[in-house]
């Protein structure tokens, strides 16, 4: 008999195979990356993010209103619904837990970049970030909340308040965090942000579980990426 997620009171009160949430799901994840890929190819950047001009993080972060989608149609199933998700932290030291989280991200982000620089694999070393990637004017405001609040925001609600939340009930805590952070890892499409974004997400969907908010991988992700930003500015 095929698992069922908890009945969607929202959803008129029907249970919703595993399967099926999977499938959904991951095909809204699928439709979202094509979306992306097609506007980078369209607007003349390639799939490797550099140079990226000043308007594009804005446009590119778009088509991250379909990852909403699920997110909404699910939001009551499996054992947490968004309420409870939204939460302030209840665990002592989550502060801490975050900041530790930022801080061995960053850390596994140079790691790697020494590693691969001293092996000579320049195909894998993370890619360059545009200086002007926040470009001028009130385009500055729109990419900047873009990189560091929406695109954080949406994907910890989806990687890690959706997949994350529903699949740790049945597949287990690693295997839930191992495939979260192997899907999260493929939509980064650049090698080179593979292996960071890999332990990263690995990272940040612990301290959701120890959490059980969200609140905290967002804050870590948002803080990463700003920090990405700031490098960029200022080299």
């Amino acid at each position: 008999m095929a698992q069922e997620l908890k009945p969607d009171p929202f959803f008129f009160s029907r249970s919703v195979s595993l399967g099926k949430f999977n499938l959904f799901s991951l095909a809204i994840l699928f439709a979202t990356f094509s979306v992306t890929i097609f506007l980078r190819i369209k607007l003349g950047s390639d799939l490797q993010y550099s140079p990226v001009p000043w308007y594009y993080p804005w446009i590119l972060a778009v088509p991250q209103l379909l990852l909403l989608g699920p997110v909404f149609l699910f939001s009551c199933l499996g054992y947490k619904g968004m309420k409870s998700l939204f939460s302030t932290p209840a665990t002592q030291g989550w502060v801490s837990a975050l900041i530790l989280t930022v801080f061995l991200s960053v850390s596994a982000v140079l790691g790697y970049s020494v590693v691969i620089f001293k092996l000579g694999i320049t195909y894998l070393m993370p890619p360059q970030i545009s200086k002007d990637i926040l470009g001028e004017g009130i385009f500055v405001l729109a990419n900047l909340f873009a990189i560091t609040i929406w695109v954080p925001f949406v994907e910890e609600i989806f990687f890690r308040g959706l997949l994350l939340s529903v699949w740790v009930a049945y597949y287990g805590e690693f295997k839930s965090i191992f495939l979260v952070s192997l899907i999260f890892m493929l939509v980064h499409s650049h090698p080179g942000l593979y292996v960071p974004v890999f332990i990263s997400s690995l990272l940040l969907s612990f301290l959701f579980i120890k959490t059980g908010t969200i609140w905290a991988p967002f804050l870590s992700h948002a803080i990463q990426n700003l920090l990405v930003v700031v490098v960029a500015a200022s080299a």
